[in-house]
């Protein structure tokens, strides 16, 4: 019994002397949808790269109107739809968007079978997710890049989601529709016509994420953890294409041909370094003023920071 009872005092003792873990820290990030976009981020979930960082990441689905009102009101920490947080930022909300996936607008132009080049959009119907949305503003540059007015040319329609776009192409209500991975793949492989990757006619930072002013002071730390991860999903991204393709396969639940053609899609696109260059956030506060009128000259510090990001850059480098 003295026996028995000694073993148990041990066990107790080395129990106690065993580190506790500490609980994940629970972040949430509403997305308007798990577009294939945030590539890095999903990456970052697969690999453990947030799991690193000990952050445990809810992603709720939000439409980016009820989105920014969450960020704004704490409901979630961060948001990915920073084109119109962009928006936002200029008009004067706390908000700053401090990562981009992708530095080129991640859309294709599927067309008809019978639609074989962008002239012959020419008085045809243009599916785009809602206006002044990103969908929206690149198409309309891209077709003025190929000789087209899309004020009198074509008529672009606001139809929503993804899924209701290509709906909207097959059942024939409308000739054309922007998509993005992995959408462009299924309707090329049900014969429809890739006539135009937007990202050939501007830059334009797409797929990022945003924060309040108030949690990049407060809880800097939180804020370079969460980028730390979504960077090393980037290089991974970049760096690793064959087990990253495999990711997409599973996280889109994708064949492995789709998957693929969708990676390379992405990686079209894909940032650099998970920044902007200024000459694309030219492009989104000129799209701003030609929407707005009340928007004036910005300072592109007014709607972004990467100045945490950059610190990540560097420190991974070393």
């Amino acid at each position: 019994m003295t026996r028995n009872i000694f073993l148990r005092l041990i066990l107790a003792s080395t129990l106690l002397a065993l580190p506790v873990s500490a609980a994940a820290e629970k972040v949430r990030l509403a997305l308007p949808s798990r577009s294939m976009g945030y590539l890095p981020m999903f990456i970052a979930l697969h690999r453990g790269f947030l799991k690193d960082e000990n952050l445990d990441l809810e992603l709720p689905a939000l439409l980016p109107n009820i989105a920014h009102n969450a960020l704004l009101s704490g409901e979630v920490e961060y948001h990915g739809v920073a084109d119109s947080a962009l928006r936002l930022a200029a008009k004067g909300a706390p908000l700053k968007s401090i990562f981009f996936s992708a530095r080129l607008p991640n859309y294709f132009v599927m067309a008809k079978p019978s639609i074989r080049t962008v002239s012959e959009l020419r008085g045809k119907l243009l599916a785009v997710s809602r206006f002044g949305g990103t969908t929206d503003l690149a198409a309309r540059v891209a077709l003025q890049a190929n000789g087209l007015d899309p004020q009198k040319d074509v008529t672009l329609i606001m139809i929503g989601l993804g899924n209701t776009r290509n709906a909207a192409l097959i059942a024939g209500s409308v000739d054309a529709n922007i998509a993005n991975p992995p959408d462009n793949s299924m309707l090329k492989q049900k014969g429809f016509r890739e006539l135009l990757f937007l990202g050939d006619a501007m830059e334009f930072p797409s797929n990022g994420f945003t924060t309040t002013e108030k949690r990049l002071t407060e809880n800097r730390d939180q804020v370079k953890r969460l980028l730390r991860a979504f960077y090393r999903g980037l290089l991974f991204s970049r760096d690793n294409p064959e087990e990253s393709i495999k990711i997409v396969e599973r996280e889109w639940k994708l064949d492995p041909a789709t998957a693929r053609d969708s990676y390379q899609s992405i990686m079209k696109a894909a940032s650099r370094d998970g920044a902007s260059s200024d000459a694309g956030l030219k492009v989104h506060v000129k799209l701003m003023q030609q929407s707005d009128k009340t928007i004036g000259d910005i300072a592109l510090n007014k709607i972004v920071d990467f100045r945490v990001l950059e610190e990540v850059r560097k420190e991974t480098a070393r």
